[in-house]
């Protein structure tokens, strides 16, 4: 994995590496400000309040829909393009 987008997002290599595979990593889950199973189950089409609201959706349906719609990887590339509290 490129060392550069890790970074420039505030993360280490290992972040997205898990990421990628659909498991998220503690550090990750702390950044966004959500559990490790809030990024997990909406990778897997399970949206939590909390992962909604930092989506900045209204519903939980409406994250739900977004998740079916782009799939597993579309999912995860949601995650990644979040921005991080630095």
């Amino acid at each position: 994995m490129d060392n550069s987008i890790a970074v420039s997002i505030g993360l280490v290599p290992m972040d997205i590496d898990c990421l990628v595979t659909g498991k998220a990593t503690f550090s990750l889950a702390a950044k966004l400000r959500v559990t490790q199973t809030d990024i997990e189950d909406f990778i897997n089409g399970f949206p939590s309040k909390r992962i909604t609201q930092r989506l900045g959706l209204r519903s939980i349906s409406a994250a739900e829909e977004l998740s079916r719609v782009c799939g597993n990887q579309g999912a995860i590339g949601i995650i990644m393009g979040l921005p991080f509290p630095r």
